[in-house]
C-alpha cells in the first residue's frame, strides 16, 4: 500500500512542478480541490514471516484528496492519502491493512519541499476470525526536490508498535 500511496502523490507533485514553469504570475490566488480513488487489481503477496508458507492475494483503494493553492508561480498542496486493504492468505487466514499519509509541499520555480506523515497498520487474523496479531508503523518524512533532483531527504522519526505478526 506504502508504494502505491507514494506513487500517487509523487502524481501530483510531478504535475504541480510542471505547471509551474508555464503558469504567469497571478495576483489571486487560485485554490484547486480533488479527489482521486482507484481500486486495485488483485495483487499476489509471497509467502512471509506471519504466514509461512502461505501465500496471499491483496485487494484495497486508495484514494488521494489534495488542496492546491497557487499564487502566482508558487504552489501549496496539503493533502491526504488512504489505502485501505485485505490480504486473503491461502491457508485461511487473513490481514486487514491501511496505509495513511498526510502530506504537504510547497513548489516554486524548479525547487519543492515536501514533508508527509505516514501511518501503516495491519491486523492478522486465524481462518476462524481470532486477532493473531496487531502492528503500527509510524514515520516522518522530509525532502527537498531541485530541478528534478532530489536534494535532501530526512526521516525525523520511525516508531513500530505491536509485532506485525
Amino acid at each position: 500500500m506504502r508504494g502505491r500511496t507514494l506513487l500517487g502523490t509523487a502524481a501530483i507533485v510531478a504535475a504541480v512542478l510542471s505547471a509551474v514553469g508555464a503558469t504567469p504570475a497571478m495576483a489571486a490566488a487560485v485554490v484547486t480541490q480533488q479527489t482521486v480513488t482507484t481500486v486495485s487489481d488483485p495483487i499476489p503477496i509471497p509467502s512471509d514471516s506471519c504466514h509461512p508458507g502461505a501465500t496471499g492475494v491483496l485487494t484495497g483503494t486508495l484514494t488521494v484528496r489534495s488542496v492546491t493553492v497557487q499564487v502566482g508561480d508558487q504552489f501549496h498542496v496539503s493533502g491526504t492519502a488512504t489505502g485501505p486493504g485485505r490480504i486473503d492468505w491461502s491457508d485461511g487466514s487473513y490481514s486487514i491493512i491501511s496505509s495513511t499519509d498526510h502530506f504537504a509541499f510547497n513548489a516554486g520555480t524548479g525547487t519543492a519541499v515536501y514533508a508527509d506523515a505516514h501511518v501503516d497498520s495491519a491486523y492478522n487474523y486465524s481462518a476462524d476470525g481470532v486477532l493473531e496479531s496487531q502492528g503500527l508503523f509510524r514515520s516522518v518524512e522530509h525532502f527537498t526536490i531541485t530541478n528534478g533532483v532530489i536534494e535532501r531527504v530526512a526521516f525525523e522519526r520511525g516508531q513500530v508498535q505491536g509485532t506485525f505478526c
